[in-house]
């Protein structure tokens, strides 16, 4: 999606951007999205993602001026997600991020590309790899084993939730140029990494997302 910006974006503009996600879906919709997610165990899915938003831009005091547009990828393995996000900006064209308004000029949906084996791909949004425990959250650098295993596990999980089959192989990934950002989300600051990724592994739980 491409957009015609007006006035300031805040810098920390994720959760803002993912609220107005679910404000643009059907309510009963929305709330099952949102309270419950697609559930595999004792974890729920939100099955939603989408990029930052990219485009020319100076920083100041009060946020991100962009130069004139922004473009915005959101995606989600659901179809009727996707179509009800794009029927809603059909109704609706502007997206309000705190007290700028981004107005629709150019909205697209694509089919997902066809992935085979050895596939390079790059992140439009950072990926945030953690575990919680009893003492706090721990994240993992791309660097680390522990990342690698976490992002096959996440992958099988999501397609076992999506598809209620079970696979032998999740993802295997292998960085390939990673930089780090700190994403606050809320109150709390999210440490993520963006970059390229090569996929060693089948295609089929790429469906999932990461």
């Amino acid at each position: 999606m491409s957009f015609l910006v007006r006035g300031t974006v805040p810098v920390h503009y994720n959760y803002l951007i993912q609220s107005a996600i679910y404000h643009r879906l059907p309510t009963r919709l929305s709330r099952a999205l949102h309270n419950k997610g697609v559930v595999e165990g004792p974890r729920r899915f939100k099955m939603f993602t989408f990029s930052r938003l990219y485009g020319d831009f100076t920083r100041s005091d009060e946020g991100l001026v962009y130069r004139d547009r922004a473009y915005l990828c959101f995606s989600s393995p659901l179809e009727r997600v996707v179509m009800e996000v794009y029927r809603s900006f059909l109704r609706d064209p502007v997206l309000r991020l705190g007290g700028s308004e981004l107005n629709l000029e150019v909205m697209n949906v694509v089919e997902p590309p066809e992935l085979g084996s050895k596939t390079v791909v790059y992140t439009l949004s950072p990926i945030a790899v953690y575990r919680k425990s009893e003492v706090g959250t721990r994240y993992y650098s791309p660097y680390e084993k522990e990342w690698e295993l976490l992002i096959s596990l996440n992958s099988l999980r999501k397609y076992h939730a999506l598809r209620r089959r079970y696979l032998k192989t999740g993802l295997v990934v292998r960085p390939l140029k990673a930089g780090l950002s700190r994403v606050k989300y809320k109150d709390n600051v999210v440490f993520a990494w963006r970059g390229g990724i090569r996929d060693e592994g089948t295609k089929v739980p790429a469906d999932g997302g990461l």
